[in-house]
């Protein structure tokens, strides 16, 4: 269609219906979702309880602005705040948009607290966003080609070696930013030795530690954060992706470290923070809160990887994972295994020439698992 934008090329299916963890086109062909609309649909598709707290507040009203309470807005901080030990939970649209504001606040942080310090470590592989100063802190080189001059202050090191971090560290350093998964370079997961290190060296330098759980959170890896798997403790956290239920919504919570030094005007927004969006993120965060939801997503994690692990295919490299983020490396490129799926019934994603990431819906049932590995196992042989 000419009169979309042409930085994206959509697969030629009209989706017209979901339900659960199912999407259905225009003609009627049913299709399994291991994307999830980017790692978004959290709960699947046309959740009774999340259409009906949205209705609920569509009824009262749609927008009104941060100059007043948002009673759903509040709620959800409240929340956020009791697991993650937060003081502050800022709100605003997107996963880019909350990096944006974890950089800004650390900066600040820097200014008043290390002489000015402002530079912020990231990892090579890495992606936290698309908006400037989130994708120059992605360490990809792909990306910054025509940002040109890049934001500065930002300094690369190898994912998963703490010598590297130490290499790069110097006074100008206010802190570290990084993935517990770096999902959209490959699924590479953190090494919980590296993390423990890494968490150690900011506590004697006086370095801020920022967690980009944009697509790790809100249960994904079968604990509400994925730092929780490591047994430490970030200054600061970013969410987005599922936080809304499908609509625009992604925060930041952030320890009283930060919380101190922030003043009336040191963050706006228009929108973030939407009674709606806010309405349906209290339904999400309360689903994938619960323990039993957490142990029903790491076993179906469990079982999906250790069942894709049975095929029988030299086209695989390897598969790794944590709950239901997985990722599978072959020794060829992915990308027409993924329009393969999607003529089979499945809807899959190529994070890298050679990856195939899988993001289901935390709500997928096993037997549409089993389908799905099915599905795969077909196309890979």
């Amino acid at each position: 269609m000419e009169s979309l934008d042409n930085t994206v090329k959509p697969y030629d299916v009209y989706l017209s219906r979901g339900q659960g963890a199912i999407l259905y086109d225009k003609k009627g062909k049913k299709y399994i979702d291991l994307l999830a609309g980017v790692a978004v649909n959290l709960l699947g598709y046309n959740n009774k309880k999340i259409n009906k707290a949205i209705l609920s507040q569509l009824q009262k009203y749609i927008h009104s602005s941060r100059w007043f309470y948002n009673e759903n807005q509040e709620k959800l901080a409240k929340k956020i705040s009791e697991v993650t030990g937060a003081s502050g939970v800022y709100f605003v649209n997107s996963g880019a948009e909350a990096n944006e504001v974890a950089i800004k606040f650390a900066r600040k942080w820097g200014i008043i607290n290390k002489n000015g310090a402002y530079k912020i470590i990231t990892f090579k592989n890495s992606f936290h966003g698309r908006t400037i100063a989130a994708l120059t802190a992605t360490g990809q080189e792909k990306f910054h080609k025509y940002l040109k001059p890049l934001s500065p202050g930002f300094i690369y090191a190898e994912f998963n070696n703490i010598k590297s971090v130490e290499e790069k560290i110097d006074d100008e350093v206010c802190a570290i930013l990084i993935e517990p998964i770096q999902a959209e370079g490959g699924v590479w997961i953190a090494e919980k030795e590296f993390l423990l290190n890494l968490s150690k060296l900011c506590q004697e330098k006086n370095i801020l530690l920022i967690f980009d759980e944009v697509q790790t959170g809100l249960g994904r890896t079968g604990k509400i954060f994925a730092y929780q798997h490591y047994g430490i403790k970030p200054d600061m956290i970013t969410m987005g992706k599922g936080l809304g239920g499908g609509l625009p919504l992604s925060c930041v919570a952030v320890n009283k470290k930060i919380f101190t030094i922030l003043e009336n005007g040191d963050h706006g927004t228009t929108m973030g923070g939407n009674p709606v969006a806010c309405a349906a993120g209290n339904i999400v965060f309360d689903t994938v809160s619960k323990k039993s939801f957490l142990n029903q997503v790491k076993q179906k994690g469990e079982y999906f990887i250790n069942e894709l692990k049975k095929i029988a295919s030299k086209k695989i490299k390897e598969i790794r994972g944590l709950g239901l983020l997985i990722g599978i490396e072959l020794n060829e490129n992915a990308a027409k295994y993924v329009e393969i799926g999607l003529k089979k019934g499945i809807i899959l994603n190529s994070v890298k020439p050679t990856i195939i990431r899988i993001v289901p819906p935390l709500i997928i049932s096993k037997k549409e698992i089993k389908k799905a590995i099915e599905i795969i196992g077909e196309i890979l042989k």
